[in-house]
């Protein structure tokens, strides 16, 4: 069974398009009791401090906290350690994994923008060079979809979970940590749907035994990252879960593993979630 998430990690740009992710990251720590790690690569100067995301207001906004509540309220009330991090390097993702040499991290939330055309054949995306680099299980957050957390109330909503599953790599964690999510925050039709492509038949996948809904979809054919944003378009998933074992070959690294394909185009949060962890 995988442990909880201690040590969580969101990289900031400061943009519009990260808050939804850092919305994401904060609720995972309260949910946790873990510390949060957000860190931004840039200069330390006073601007840039003062444009870190505002946890205290946030709380505040989520009713979790009172409006004159002290920083050491956060950690003393609700069990959250926060931190604030600059990394003085030009590079991002050798400061972002660097960082990960320092700090125990175990969990990580990335905010990402999806990428079509060329430059998705030409270059990874800096979130997938960084996931691929720190092997942690990672939540990848589009900044143009819907997410699971609601940046104004801090309400998670659950229902519907898809979880890929194939022959290798096993999908068992996937199955895991997307059945504690719907339990947690999920409705009482709260559903978790095990997709498959490539066969007419599912493989043979172990599902805990509990009061959830599970239910079971096979495409015998067809490009498996394109069938699972379909079903996540068509379903208005919340999440999807996925185990991911890294790019092997040529190809691969170019265009991306289907864990990465899923990333680039997914309307909704997805978490990838190592092999080796």
């Amino acid at each position: 069974m995988s442990a909880p998430a201690r040590f969580i990690l969101h990289p900031t740009d400061f943009s519009a398009q990260s808050h939804l992710a850092f919305a994401h990251a904060l609720r995972l720590a309260l949910s946790n009791e873990s510390t949060l790690s957000l860190l931004h690569v840039g200069d330390d100067s006073y601007e840039d401090w003062d444009r870190f995301p505002a946890v205290r207001k946030t709380l505040v906004r989520w009713g979790l906290i009172e409006a004159d509540a002290k920083r050491r309220d956060i950690q003393e009330k609700l069990g959250v350690g926060v931190e604030k991090v600059i990394a003085e390097q030009k590079n991002v993702v050798e400061a972002i994994t660097g960082f990960f040499q320092e700090r125990p991290i175990d969990f990580m939330v990335l905010a990402t923008s999806g990428r079509d055309g060329l430059a998705s054949w030409l270059m990874p995306s800096k979130a997938e060079k960084i996931a691929h680099q720190t092997h942690v299980p990672t939540l990848f957050v589009p900044a143009g979809g819907h997410g699971c957390v609601s940046l104004e109330t801090g309400a998670v909503n659950l229902d519907h979970v898809i979880v890929p599953v194939d022959q290798t790599p096993d999908s068992s964690e996937a199955i895991e940590r997307g059945l504690r999510a719907i339990s947690a925050f999920g409705s009482e039709n709260a559903k978790l749907t095990l997709f498959h492509v490539g066969s007419t038949s599912m493989p043979d996948v172990r599902v805990p035994s509990g009061p959830w809904q599970v239910e079971q979809k096979v495409v015998p054919s067809g490009d498996p990252a394109t069938e699972i944003i379909a079903l996540a378009n068509e379903t208005k998933a919340n999440l999807i879960a996925m185990v991911t074992d890294g790019a092997h070959g040529f190809m691969d690294v170019f265009r991306g593993t289907t864990t990465d394909k899923v990333v680039r185009h997914a309307p909704c949060p997805v978490l990838a979630i190592p092999t080796n962890n």
